[in-house]
């Protein structure tokens, strides 16, 4: 670094120095990224063995003495977690997380496990200590190959990864692992993306000799920008982009101009690409914005500061209003440069370069021009955009902060939701916010077991660290939390100076080591974590911020007159061939009061028959054919089969087997009723129906013996072995119908009220209702079911007369309308999604909701775990509630279908998916003539309903219009 003292003064001048002690023992450093509280960086290279990623601390390489001080630790952590070299470090805008990502195609997520002074680093493979303890809380799979770039979104809604595979991830950073969108547009490696600070575009620039803008409303291509890069070559490592902090410009990493190198700038009003940065002798690899906008003093003009580092191993930093480079550093490396940082004051910069070494550049208000302050920076965003700008301050789960709402009620909701009026999150808000947040284990008494071979095995004793555990963002480092007690008994903490000391930690831990999870049964959540939750994305609100005075803030600029936005001197004009860009368009709860509806249906599983001893028969069985078994039957020439067509009926399933006596309960309560069937010979089978267990209440003789009975409080039924069935009144014995035959011998019986459900060993499904002797499902085929090797458990009826059939790997039901099998449940939807995550929140069972929970229990066959192992798991959850919207209509559950409308719009609007939000309200805006009810309920009702749901999410804020006028119109029908 002796070269580089001349150009380091005491005051009032620009710094640089090359501090030696930062490398990775002479392997390349690709990334390079300040944290935003300035007390750290992060490096990305290659290790000796692996990738590595090495946490530094700032003040080392600010103030000379505390280089030379042995108590200030350099090093706060290293990671050494990737297999392969690491491209890019970046960290979240609010300081909590740290995103890496390299050559073995995973990007990793990593948060702040413990802070102290120094701790042991066994836990991280060294032999040194470690200021620092970074735990690996996701590890990212999704790219199928090297991953090159990261950028966290403004508002920490999203990150976005780039790789050579030609594509960019867009991760919900909210819900990660969850990906938000998978953009494959590109058709060469993709080397830089930058997000738009106003929060409508990502840009992305590629080896295919492109730059492309995507919207995030719908990650469509938005503009195609080609002219500037078409005599391009693949010659750079990355192609790092980035975005002027007023969102006017984009700069470009590699371009040529009269085949020269340079950095080009692209305007946002058209796209217009008629400036560029030129003056380097190769390639440009990365462009860096610093975070803030300058003004000289007594200036009027606004301007912004951009580094531009190239592979002809040389530093450029400009000032857009100036046509000349502020400053030019030659021969500062010994290769290229490949990523630049700007810390968050506008004052600091680290670059990187392959040859391992770091370079650090420290600026003065009187070089740069003082930073504006966050209001005079909103004023210029209202002014130009008409919004505030997306800031980390804001939800990371609610990119709608900054967008200007139209209409005056959707207005006055998003304040009273704001007040906190608003009803608190169901049970669906909750999974797609809710998550589990670690703990540390502290144990306090040593515990000593035995293994099955008699040997010793000790728990170690883990020392407690309550005091440095880290739940939010790191505190700066060289800090520490102190609890303080108020007046009344409530602690609070506060971050006091710490000064530097040499400690060690007693316990030595491996990465692998579990922690406890704290659970959160209020919140469900989709995916378990290990060691984070959405609302930890969000800084507390007692954090300091910039609108509130934060370290944004600087000196004199509330003084400067109000803001312009920043221009560029024409370094060089050319004609743009490029015409101007084409603009495109841009869980629920149940009140405790609410009426249920009195049409709900309801299940009602057959009686189990008590079979007591069997009947030795002096008989020769029939031959028939069953796909699960065979069973013996006696015949007599008195008795024979009913033959359905002049055939034997091919046998599916197995013929019950003949019992001596049968007995079935009718009604339950403190005297129940029940039905005893006594097969007396091959010939006759006397019904006793007797009540509290003693008293006769009517008996009745059928003339061949029974094979399966079910009944209830209105009826009792009665299957014989001649096919024949006979139904009596439960109360009387009256005989409700006579006795009618059946294609094939009978195999289960089911009742609910006066409906009578009959499954045949042919795999016919009947049910009528004998009330009115009226046929509800005619000898309905299932054996296609049976086919695929699945297997009958059980046969229900709902109250309506809906027929049940739960297999092994599904249940279904019959839909009279359409005349097919309608499924209602498989096993993959335990594997998509948790059923109990959406759970209706009511005490009364529901038919859905009880055919769901028979067939919870049933495990997913290896095969289909494997086929849904890649699945986007908000994917899975749109197509669970839209089945589960279709089976409760199928079901004619009225109470069902209304609480998983609710559920499945309020996931729509939470995940912005407004294509199939409007498309799914239009049912319920029908045209005239059409029906203006669905189940018995209005579908008025159900819009009104919506509309509350819509309008917590500003950017539906025109469907929210446009359903409110035709509602106030009355158009809805």
């Amino acid at each position: 670094s002796a070269p580089f003292n001349a150009f380091c003064t005491k005051t009032g001048r620009m710094k640089l120095l090359k501090p030696k002690w930062v490398g990775h023992e002479g392997k390349p450093i690709f990334s390079v990224d300040i944290h935003p509280d300035a007390s750290r960086f992060a490096t990305g290279g290659q290790g000796s063995d692996s990738g590595r990623v090495v946490i530094w601390s700032m003040s080392p390489v600010r103030i000379p003495d505390d280089e030379v001080n042995p108590d200030v630790p350099k090093i706060l952590c290293e990671l050494t977690n990737h297999l392969a070299c690491v491209n890019c470090v970046r960290w979240s805008h609010d300081g909590k997380w740290l995103a890496s990502c390299g050559d073995d195609a995973l990007v990793m997520i990593w948060q702040i496990r413990y802070q102290g002074t120094k701790l042991s680093s066994s836990s991280l493979g060294g032999g040194s200590t470690s200021a620092e303890q970074w735990g690996l809380v996701h590890m990212l799979r999704g790219h199928n190959g090297d991953v090159l770039d990261l950028a966290w979104s403004k508002d920490l809604r999203y990150l976005a990864s780039a790789s050579v595979d030609n594509s960019i991830i867009v991760w919900n950073a909210a819900k990660l692992p969850e990906k938000s969108a998978v953009i494959t547009g590109h058709s060469g490696l993709v080397k830089g993306i930058t997000w738009d600070p106003v929060g409508k575009y990502l840009a992305s620039q590629s080896d295919d000799r492109t730059l492309r803008l995507w919207r995030t409303g719908d990650w469509k291509e938005e503009k195609l920008i080609s002219e500037p890069f078409k005599k391009c070559g693949g010659t750079t490592h990355v192609l790092r982009l980035c975005w002027s902090p007023d969102g006017r410009y984009v700069v470009s990493a590699h371009a040529l101009n009269n085949d020269g190198p340079t950095a080009h700038i692209i305007e946002r009003t058209g796209w217009k690409t008629g400036m560029d940065f030129v003056g380097h002798r190769k390639a440009v690899e990365v462009v860096s914005f610093s975070p803030h906008l300058y003004r000289r003093e007594g200036g009027s003009e606004n301007h912004g500061c951009l580094a531009i580092g190239s592979r002809d191993r040389s530093l450029s930093v400009w000032l857009t209003n100036l046509k000349r480079p502020l400053v030019v550093m030659h021969d500062l490396f010994r290769d290229s440069i490949l990523d630049v940082s700007w810390g968050q004051d506008g004052y600091e910069l680290l670059v990187c370069s392959t040859d391992g070494t770091v370079a650090y550049f420290a600026f003065t208000e009187k070089e740069l021009g003082a930073t504006l302050s966050v209001d005079s920076i909103d004023e210029l965003y209202m002014s130009t955009y008409g919004t505030k700008r997306v800031s980390s301050s804001s939800s990371g789960t609610n990119q709608t902060t900054h967008l200007l709402i139209e209409d005056p009620e959707l207005l006055a909701l998003q304040e009273r939701a704001s007040n906190g009026n608003t009803a608190p999150p169901t049970s669906a808000t909750s999974v797609v916010a809710g998550t589990t947040e670690p703990v540390p284990v502290l144990v306090t008494k040593q515990i000593e077991s035995r293994t099955l071979d008699g040997r010793r095995r000790i728990t170690p004793i883990r020392v407690s660290l309550e005091s440095n555990t880290v739940s939010g963002p790191p505190l700066p480092f060289g800090f520490s939390l102190v609890s303080t007690s108020g007046a009344k008994g409530k602690g609070t903490t506060v971050a006091i100076p710490q000064p530097s000391s040499s400690s060690s930690l007693l316990e030595k831990r491996t990465d692998r080591q579990e922690e406890a999870v704290a659970d959160k049964p209020d919140k469900p959540a989709v995916e378990t974590r290990s060691a984070s939750t959405d609302k930890d994305m969000v800084p507390p609100d007692t954090a300091p911020s910039a609108e509130k005075g934060g370290p944004e803030t600087a000196p004199h600029a509330d003084k400067l007159p109000p803001p312009k936005p920043i221009s560029f001197e024409p370094l060089s004009a050319k004609e743009s061939n490029t015409p101007p860009g084409s603009t495109g368009k841009g869980g629920t709860k149940t009140g405790a009061g609410q009426k249920r509806p009195t049409t709900e249906p309801a299940l009602t599983p057959p009686p189990k028959a008590k079979r007591v001893k069997k009947l030795v028969a002096k008989a020769t069985p029939t031959s028939s054919s069953s796909k699960q078994g065979a069973a013996s039957q006696p015949s007599s020439s008195h008795h024979p089969t009913h033959k359905a067509s002049g055939a034997t009926p091919t046998h599916i399933l197995d013929t019950p087997p003949l019992e001596q006596t049968i007995v079935v309960q009718l009604s339950s309560g403190a005297t129940p009723t029940t039905l005893q069937l006594d097969n007396r010979s091959d010939l006759i089978c006397k019904l006793t129906c007797q009540k509290g267990g003693d008293q006769v209440q009517w008996t009745a003789l059928l003339p061949s013996p029974a094979l399966v009975a079910s009944g209830n409080q209105c009826m009792a039924c009665v299957a014989c072995q001649d096919g024949s069935v006979g139904v009596f009144s439960s109360t009387t014995g009256r005989l409700l119908s006579a006795r009618f035959l059946l294609p094939s011998q009978p195999h289960t019986l089911a009742t609910s009220g006066y409906h009578l459900m009959v499954v045949t060993c042919s795999a016919h499904a009947y049910v009528w209702d004998m009330r009115s002797s009226r046929c509800v499902v005619q000898g309905t085929t299932f054996a296609p079911l049976l086919d695929g090797g699945m297997k009958l458990q059980s046969c229900w009826l709902c109250r309506n007369g809906l027929p049940i059939l739960v297999m092994d790997k599904g249940s279904y039901t019959y839909h009279r309308e359409m005349g097919v099998w309608v499924e209602l449940w498989n096993p993959a939807e335990q594997t998509e999604v948790s059923r109990a995550q959406f759970a209706l929140g009511f005490s009364d069972s529901t038919p859905l909701d009880q055919v769901q929970r028979a067939g919870s229990g049933v495990a997913p066959p290896q095969e289909l775990l494997a086929a849904l192992r890649g699945a986007a798991p908000n994917r899975s959850t749109v197509g669970y509630l839209e089945g589960q919207v279709s089976r409760s209509l199928c079901l004619s559950s009225p109470l069902e279908y209304q609480h998983w409308c609710r559920t499945y719009v309020r996931y729509l609007v939470q995940e912005g998916l407004e294509a199939r939000l409007r498309e799914f309200c239009g049912e319920f805006v029908g045209p005239s003539g059409s029906s203006k009810v669905v189940l018995g309920l209005q579908k008025q009702a159900f819009l009104r309903d919506f509309l509350g749901l819509i309008g917590e999410n500003p950017t539906m804020q025109r469907l929210y219009k446009e359903l409110k006028d035709s509602l106030d119109s009355e158009c809805v029908l």
